[in-house]
C-alpha cells in the first residue's frame, strides 16, 4: 500500500466513523476542548502544563459532529536516537509524577520503545461516543486515522501507549491499533497516577507494521460499507402516498 492509497484509506475510515476530523496543533485552542470530555484528567505525559508543546512535537485528534467535539486523542513525539531509554523514562516519570518509579527488575525490552517515539494516548470522548461496549468499530476508525497522522506528522520508528491490566486482557489494545504488547517495568509505592489507573503494560506499533495496521483497517471499512448496504436493501420500499 503506497502513501496515496494510505490517504485515501484514511479519508474512507474519516466517512465511515461519520465524524470530522481535525488535525489541532494549539495546546491553547485544545484545553477548552478536552474539559467538555468525560475522562476529567489528563495523562502527565501529554498534559499541556507539564510539557511545552509546539507544531514540532505534539498535537491532538479531534473528531466532531455538526461542529461539536466528540473524540479526542493526543499525540507526543520524542527523538531518543542515542538516548538510555531507561534512564529517559526514570527521569520523565519522576518529572511528571514528583516522585521517582521503582523500576521492576528490566526496563522495558531492548527496543521496545527508542529511537523517534510517538506516545498516542488520552483517549476521550463526548458521553463515551465510540469508547463503550459498542463502539468498537468508531474506535478502530479513530485510532487508525490518529495512527496514519501520526506517520504523516513525525515518521516515527515506533508509536506506544501504556495500557492497564483491566484493558490489556480484554484485548483492547488491538482496538486502539497496537499491534505488540509488553509489561510495564515501573510502579509507585502509591500509585500517583490520577484516576488510580496505573500504567501496567506498554502496547506499540512498529514502523514497518503499519502498513498491516492499515490493510485490517481496509477490511473494516469494506465491511461496514456491505453491511450498510445490506441495512438499507433489507428495508422495505416506502409505500406510495
Amino acid at each position: 500500500m503506497n502513501s496515496w492509497e494510505k490517504t485515501r484509506l484514511a479519508v474512507k475510515c474519516e466517512q465511515a466513523l461519520g465524524l470530522t476530523i481535525r488535525q489541532e496543533f494549539d495546546p491553547e485552542v485544545v484545553r477548552p476542548i478536552l474539559r467538555g470530555m468525560d475522562k476529567g484528567y489528563l495523562s502527565p505525559i501529554l498534559d499541556p502544563d507539564k510539557n511545552d508543546f509546539t507544531p514540532a512535537n505534539g498535537f491532538w485528534l479531534i473528531a466532531e459532529l455538526d461542529g461539536v467535539p466528540q473524540m479526542a486523542g493526543g499525540v507526543r513525539f520524542d527523538d531518543l536516537r542515542g538516548v538510555d531509554v531507561s534512564e529517559y523514562w526514570s527521569r520523565m516519570l519522576r518529572r511528571a509524577f514528583d516522585e521517582a518509579p521503582i523500576p521492576s527488575g528490566d526496563v522495558f525490552p531492548p527496543g521496545l520503545v527508542s529511537g523517534r517515539v510517538a506516545y498516542f494516548g488520552d483517549l476521550l470522548s463526548r458521553r463515551r461516543v465510540g469508547l463503550g461496549a459498542g463502539g468498537q468499530d468508531m474506535l478502530r476508525l479513530f485510532t487508525g486515522i490518529g495512527h496514519f497522522l501520526t506517520q504523516q506528522a513525525f515518521d516515527p520508528d515506533v508509536t506506544y501507549c501504556f495500557v492497564t491490566e483491566k484493558d490489556a486482557m480484554r484485548g483492547a489494545t488491538a482496538a486502539y491499533g497496537f499491534l505488540e504488547l509488553a509489561p510495564f517495568m515501573y510502579s509507585w509505592d502509591v500509585c500517583p497516577y490520577p484516576g488510580g489507573r496505573r500504567p501496567e503494560w506498554v502496547a506499540c506499533t512498529r514502523k514497518a507494521q503499519f502498513p498491516y495496521l492499515m490493510e485490517s483497517l481496509g477490511r473494516l471499512t469494506e465491511e461496514l460499507a456491505r453491511k450498510k448496504l445490506e441495512c438499507s436493501l433489507s428495508r422495505p420500499d416506502p409505500l406510495p402516498s
